[in-house]
């Protein structure tokens, strides 16, 4: 699971479908690709904190000679949960907009 090409690769892949999904978006009327962009997004961040999770789960059997065969820094496993977050909290924030503005129009 630590190895840099699935670590990294099915993030950036997640991230090159949220933007295709993303200028979907801009292009059309359909109202729900907002909620496909949080399953994206939150998909990206479950993904990377398993990731994290395999990676704490190898320091805690003290496997440093494992440790040292990764190829990369641990810490940028942070950067696809952080990411994933950030574009799932902001979908979440528009999709509440969005039934705030749905509640607005019908009364």
């Amino acid at each position: 699971m630590l190895n840099p090409y699935f670590a990294f690769g099915v993030p950036i892949f997640l991230l090159f479908l949220y933007i295709v999904f993303a200028f979907i978006r801009k292009k059309s009327t359909v109202h729900y690709i907002g909620f496909v962009l949080l399953l994206i997004a939150t998909f990206m961040m479950a993904f990377s904190f398993q990731v994290l999770q395999g990676l704490w789960t190898l320091e805690e059997s003290h496997a440093t000679a494992q440790l040292g065969k990764l190829g990369y820094a641990p810490e940028i496993l942070w950067i696809p949960l952080i990411l994933g977050a950030v574009l799932a909290i902001l979908n979440l924030w528009r999709g509440v907009k969005r039934v705030k503005s749905f509640r607005e129009e019908s009364n």
